[in-house]
């Protein structure tokens, strides 16, 4: 396959939209595409970096939330995960959010890997992270923003509530898929 080399893009200035911290800001790019055609609205937002957890119990069952998400407009399924605070590491931040969140804790965690969330946008990076072996150590955190029920299921469940749509947030198929997901494919 031959491809013609490409260049990258070239940022000749950016302007702060709109800053909402913590929650988001919005970014205007002036732009010089290789082709030398000025782009001065190219719009990105930023918002924070998160981790995210697949906590599996000793049977292999993992631990999800259901919750209330106001942009999906319904309750989903979705996988602990939080926001990395300022001067904290995101494996810090997984293990904080899986206790504040669901109660449980692991002495056993793996990273795996860290990814842009929208290519286009860029919006944030998350953190993937595996925990195994989890156990109940304390009460979640009662806090009514991420008020939920948790809920445990195989990987069989997992699968029939990615195709019902229950769990439908990228972020979580996408952990789902490096972990439980692609233990069961070769089976």
């Amino acid at each position: 396959m031959n491809f013609n080399p490409m260049r990258p893009w070239n940022i000749l200035s950016t302007h702060h939209v709109l800053n909402l911290p913590p929650w988001f800001s919005v970014l205007r790019d002036c732009i010089k595409l290789p082709s030398g055609r000025i782009i001065d609205d190219y719009y990105r937002i930023e918002s924070q970096d998160y981790a995210i957890v697949c906590a599996q119990d000793n049977d292999g069952r993992v631990l999800l939330e259901r919750q209330f998400k106001p942009s999906v407009g319904r309750f989903v399924l979705t996988s602990p995960a939080g926001g990395i605070q300022p001067n904290e590491i995101p494996d810090q931040a997984a293990q904080r959010e899986l206790l504040e969140e669901t109660g449980y804790c692991s002495s056993y965690w793996q990273g795996l890997g860290s990814f842009v969330v929208d290519g286009t946008r860029g919006i944030c990076r998350a953190h993937f992270f595996h925990a195994r072996s989890i156990i109940k150590t304390n009460d979640p955190l009662d806090d009514e923003m991420e008020s939920c029920e948790l809920v445990f299921l195989d990987s069989m469940q997992v699968r029939q509530h990615i195709m019902n749509e229950n769990i439908c947030l990228l972020p979580d198929i996408a952990l789902l898929a490096l972990t439980i997901l692609a233990d069961t494919s070769s089976k």
